[in-house]
């Protein structure tokens, strides 16, 4: 998954690939699930590391890099809307 978001990347950064606005919604609809699920993930993993005995620093920054994987998958929600409203718009 990790290597398919950087090869999507280095696409979206090439000048010479043409896109649409419809293509770069879809794109952020997607990086918006891949980091809500990332964020699912992690929590599972904190909960994982203080059944595991891990509580303190270890499972305290697992437990915040999830909150703020989430905020980031509902940002880049609102972008994926924004540019859906900008499309309506502009057709």
């Amino acid at each position: 998954m990790g290597e398919a978001a950087v090869a999507l990347g280095d696409r979206l950064r090439d000048p010479a690939v043409a896109h649409t606005v419809e293509e770069i919604e879809k794109v952020m609809r997607g990086f918006s699930l891949t980091v809500e699920g990332m964020s699912v993930g992690l929590d599972g993993v904190t909960e994982w590391l203080r059944a595991a005995g891990h509580v303190g620093p270890l499972s305290g920054h697992a437990s915040v890099m999830s909150e703020r994987l989430s905020h980031i998958g509902k940002e880049l929600g609102r972008l994926a809307e924004a540019i859906e409203r900008a499309q309506q718009r502009a057709s």
